[in-house]
C-alpha cells in the first residue's frame, strides 16, 4: 500500500495569537485547515506577561468545535485549579508538562490540566481556538499564545 504524500510529509502550521488578556472575558478565533487536509494539535504554547489568574478554576486555551469545546485540545494554565502560572515562570508549554499517553497527550494532576492530539480536525472544517478566563478571585492574565497543528 502507498501512503499519499500528504501523509508522508505532513505541514506544520503554527498558529500565532496577538497578546491576549484572560481577565473577565473569553476570546475565540476561528480558523480553517489548508484544504484537503486533516489535522490535529501538536502543541500549544504562552508566552505569559502578566500572572494567570483564577481562584476557582485557572484560565486555558481550547481548541474545538464552537467556543469552549474541547474536541481538539485543551491546556489549562496553571499548576492546580485555583494557582496560575505567573509571568515569571514563562514561557509555558503542553508538550514539556507530564503528559502520558501518545496519542493522545494527556495530563491530569488536576482534571483537565494538557489535552493534546485527542480527535482530529476534520477536513474542511472550521474549528475554533478559546482563550478561556479563569474564574473565582479577581481573574487575570496576559499572554502571546502559538498553537501548533500538523495537518495531514
Amino acid at each position: 500500500m502507498t501512503i499519499p504524500a500528504h501523509y508522508a510529509n505532513p505541514q506544520v502550521e503554527v498558529l500565532c495569537l496577538a497578546s491576549t488578556a484572560f481577565g473577565n472575558s473569553t476570546t475565540t478565533f476561528s480558523y480553517i485547515g489548508p484544504k484537503g487536509r486533516e489535522g490535529h494539535v501538536e502543541d500549544i504554547v504562552v508566552d505569559i506577561t502578566a500572572d494567570m489568574v483564577g481562584t476557582t478554576t485557572v484560565p486555558e486555551v481550547d481548541v474545538g468545535t464552537a467556543s469552549g469545546d474541547v474536541s481538539y485540545a485543551r491546556y489549562r494554565l496553571g499548576s492546580a485549579a485555583g494557582t496560575g502560572y505567573t509571568a515569571a515562570s514563562t514561557p509555558k508549554r503542553a508538550q514539556q508538562e507530564a503528559w502520558t499517553g501518545n496519542p493522545p497527550i494527556a495530563l491530569s494532576d488536576f482534571a483537565g490540566h494538557v489535552a493534546l492530539n485527542t480527535a482530529r480536525i476534520p477536513k474542511d472544517t472550521a474549528f475554533v481556538i478559546t482563550l478561556k478566563a479563569g474564574t473565582g478571585g479577581s481573574p487575570a492574565g496576559t499572554a502571546r499564545v502559538y498553537v501548533v497543528i500538523k495537518w495531514f
